[in-house]
């Protein structure tokens, strides 16, 4: 589901789970989890997404 590039900004995020078997609980953390990241980083001042923002909304289409 995850790329590595994906799989290690989760992990940074704090997220150490099995990526190869996630849950429905798994899945809702990751979601609630970088949301927050998006609210908090994802946005430079003009709101425009940075690196951050981009990397969380690449999680976030994988799990619509």
């Amino acid at each position: 589901m995850f790329d590595k590039k994906q799989r290690d900004f989760l992990i940074s995020l704090g997220l150490k789970l099995d990526f190869d078997n996630l849950s429905d609980d798994d899945l809702d953390l990751i979601e609630d989890t970088v949301a927050d990241k998006l609210e908090i980083s994802g946005f430079d001042l003009d709101y425009e997404p940075t690196e951050i923002g981009l990397m969380c909304e690449s999680i976030l289409d994988e799990l619509a």
